[in-house]
């Protein structure tokens, strides 16, 4: 990851190099601004659009050109979103390019009242792109683009980074416009997307907003984020934390995890039944042993991690039925296995998922043990 992360920046430094080395001989590149991240923010005057667009104008040359931030951030007010973008682009007497955007991050008043009214937007506008990542800020979006993340040469692209990562890592996640689109058009499905923060200049995940159709219910703190993901089977690694009487907390890196559904029905109830494998390695154990650990405690071990990421996949999975928010996909499930009953439950699908229940079959695995779990 870290070496396709070096690739991506010095990629993209060699083609800003090349457009900076080349806009002498193109007038045609003046004329327009690159852009890397779009923020929607929202109050009772309106919608705030910031855009953060490639500064190509920055003064120097070859290195001295990218040091440092190389981006700008203009935002205009208007009654929409294409307004707001127009209104930008008439200030800086330029075109925006939005074919290199990577993110747009709602703010969180936009994301409570407004999200689906920019669907439109997302569906119809020429300057939408299926790949781009979306997000929604605990404060305000544009709070988000103008973090500073370590002195990013582009923060939009450190926020892409992040919710890329926050996904397999188990503590956010990676939506596209283009998978929102289809959890939204979905007739039983309902939208979910992660949450960042802004904190002493960088961005920080906080967890995952769900909604019940237009309505955001709740966001996920990281214990229900985790397990969120885990059912949803798109987790990759994470910390697993869990306790035992004879060795204390256990920290475990999940090295793999696989997760299988399938819902049924029974009597008007609908279950769903969840297969999860995970292997993991122990990392730290709160009373290590500099001896080795026996077959007895390894097996104690995994029960021990099965019940936790059981547990977790439930308090989860409570939180979606208690607010009617079948992000998970169940339904689409239902179409899957059941499609008689999806057709007979999916005209007044959320009265019969709140009451749907969970059943986990969890196996795990140590596949290693590292020093610190001996207490070396």
């Amino acid at each position: 990851m870290n070496c396709l992360k070096r690739f991506r920046k010095i990629f993209a430094a060699f083609i800003l190099l090349l457009l900076l080395s080349g806009c002498a001989q193109n007038g045609g590149l003046s004329s327009l601004s690159v852009v890397e991240g779009m923020g929607i923010d929202y109050d009772s005057s309106g919608v705030f659009v910031t855009v953060q667009s490639l500064n190509l104008a920055k003064e120097g040359s070859g290195v001295e050109a990218l040091s440092g931030n190389i981006t700008m951030d203009e935002t205009a007010q208007s009654g929409g979103i294409a307004e707001a973008i127009e209104s930008i682009a008439q200030k800086s007497s330029k075109s925006l390019f939005f074919g290199q955007n990577k993110v747009i991050v709602f703010g969180q008043a936009f994301a409570e009242n407004c999200l689906t009214d920019s669907l439109d937007y997302i569906l119809r506008s020429a300057n939408s792109r299926a790949d781009v990542l979306l997000c929604i800020s605990s404060g305000t979006a544009k709070d988000i683009l103008e973090c500073e993340e370590n002195d990013a040469l582009v923060p939009a692209e450190a926020v892409y980074d992040l919710l890329e990562a926050g996904e397999a890592g188990g503590f956010g996640a990676y939506v596209t416009v283009n998978e929102l689109l289809n959890m939204y058009a979905d007739k039983t499905s309902d939208i979910y997307l992660p949450v960042l923060a802004a904190e002493n200049g960088s961005a920080k995940a906080q967890g995952i907003a769900i909604y019940r159709d237009a309505t955001l219910k709740t966001v996920l703190n990281s214990s229900e984020t985790f397990g969120f993901l885990m059912l949803t089977n798109k987790l990759e690694t994470g910390q697993l934390i869990f306790q035992s009487e004879t060795f204390g907390q256990i920290n475990a890196e999940i090295l793999s995890a696989k997760t299988k559904m399938k819902v049924t029905v029974s009597g008007g109830q609908v279950l769903l039944s969840v297969k999860i494998k995970a292997s993991v390695m122990l990392e730290e154990m709160e009373n290590g042993f500099t001896t080795s650990i026996s077959k007895a405690d390894i097996a104690a071990i995994e029960q021990l991690a099965s019940q936790r990421i059981a547990e977790l996949c439930s308090v989860a999975f409570k939180i979606c039925t208690e607010n009617e928010s079948d992000c998970i996909r169940v339904g689409e499930a239902l179409a899957m296995y059941c499609p008689a009953d999806y057709a007979y439950m999916s005209n007044d699908w959320h009265s019969y998922f709140k009451n749907c229940k969970l059943e986990t079959n969890v196996s795990t695995s140590v596949k290693k043990i590292n020093d610190n779990a001996r207490g070396n």
